[in-house]
């Protein structure tokens, strides 16, 4: 900088020599060039000193949470609130990597660890532009916008200015959650423990089917119109009065088969548990959340609730998900599956289901309930027959993205 003022001074010193010889010499020509080049020096200066002066960026998330395939807005405002004209202004924003964005020139930067996306303007005095990106939430996460760099200069490029930005823009994109086909896997968990001690007291408006008649059943209990139609006395079976509790349980170590594992079979493993989640909670059953990836250092543990914060709370601690985590799930289920009270339905969502997972699994069986979600690859395993009291299956497809629905098999 000092080389530079030393260059301008040394340019602004020649040229009002010339002026002052021109003057003395009576000579217009040389007056006028001698005066042209002072005042075309002291602008330059002028403007390598107040390029950025007063000129504010401003960068704008239309929401800060947004749904698995939404489409948000980034507005962009940059304001030239000055009498000096900028001829060039760069800006380089550091965006994030994962998320396409619509509108802007992007750059893969890997030293930034993200990509950067570029801006070059032209403003006059007091002006104000906006841009308006468009960015597909394709893929869940946290993400930050920033911070931004700003440079300009002189309009020959001589002397060059550049600011940094600190200021940054978050954004949490929760994962993709189904709808669940057939719908109410509740339904499907609540029946056919026999091994549970706790009795859950049945509400006679609510009839959820019926059964074959057993010793001890209440006769006011049995369907008449439903035995006539069969060879075989039937009673109704009554919808509890008190919801179930569920624990749903997801392994995030998915197997890594070279040729056989889908690179993103863990994001697909996410998007199930997400699934599961939400049609639980949504069916008003106190629904927990147990996972060996890990959010800030630490394994997901969110006890069964009913509050209305519950889904909330679990989808955004799926979205900020890192799928790598220190315990397995074998050892997950024996430390948190272990502390579930009586009367607490496990679901164990996984894409393979080794040796010793299947013995945690057994180990809870003699007391809980156990309903297994397998996400079904050619490099995982599904629990055997006879180690869960239910189990589902969900096929992987690679256009899982663009699909609503989640098909269940059981």
């Amino acid at each position: 900088m000092r080389r530079q003022l030393g260059a301008e001074l040394w340019a602004a010193a020649l040229f009002g020599a010339l002026a002052g010889g021109g003057f003395w010499a009576r000579s217009v020509l040389l007056a006028a060039s001698g005066t042209i080049g002072v005042v075309a020096v002291l602008l330059l200066w002028v403007w390598q000193r107040e390029c950025l002066t007063n000129v504010n960026y401003v960068r704008t998330l239309s929401h800060d949470r947004a749904m698995f395939s939404e489409e948000i807005t980034l507005t962009i405002e940059v304001v030239n609130d000055k009498l000096l004209p900028l001829t060039w202004l760069h800006v380089e924003d550091v965006v994030p990597q994962g998320l396409p964005i619509r509108g802007g020139a992007i750059e893969d930067d890997a030293s930034r660890r993200g990509a950067v996306l570029h801006l070059f303007l032209a403003m006059l005095p007091f002006a104000r532009v906006r841009r308006r990106l468009f960015i597909a939430c394709e893929r869940r996460g946290s993400y930050t916008f920033g911070p931004a760099r700003l440079e300009s200069g002189d309009p020959i490029g001589y002397v060059r200015h550049s600011a940094r930005l600190e200021g940054v823009a978050s954004l949490l994109v929760y994962p993709k959650v189904f709808a669940l086909e057939p719908p109410g896997i509740v339904s499907r968990m609540l029946f056919g423990n026999e091994r549970s001690r706790a009795t859950l007291v049945g509400d006679p408006s609510r009839v959820a089917g019926v059964r074959e008649y057993r010793a001890g059943d209440p006769l006011r209990h049995v369907d008449w119109r439903a035995t006539a139609r069969s060879a075989t006395l039937l009673v109704r079976v009554h919808e509890p009065t008190t919801a179930p509790r569920v624990a749903v349980f997801v392994d995030l170590r998915v197997p890594r088969a070279r040729g056989l594992s889908p690179p993103d079979l863990d994001e697909f493993t996410v998007a199930v548990a997400a699934s599961v989640v939400s049609d639980l909670a949504g069916r008003g059953v106190p629904v927990g959340l147990y996972t060996t990836g890990m959010v800030d250092g630490r394994a997901i543990a969110y006890p069964p609730t009913a509050s209305p914060s519950a889904l909330p709370d679990m989808l955004e601690l799926l979205a900020r998900l890192s799928v790598f985590g220190a315990v397995t799930l074998a050892e997950l289920l024996a430390a948190e599956g272990g502390r579930s009270r009586a009367g607490t339905s496990l679901v164990v969502v996984a894409a393979h289901f080794p040796e010793p997972t299947v013995a945690a699994i057994a180990g809870l069986r003699r007391r809980l309930p156990v309903t297994a979600i397998w996400v079904g690859n050619d490099a995982g395993a599904p629990p055997p027959a006879g180690t869960v009291d239910a189990r589902e299956e969900v096929a992987y497809v690679e256009d899982w993205k663009h699909r609503a629905t989640l098909e269940l098999a059981g």
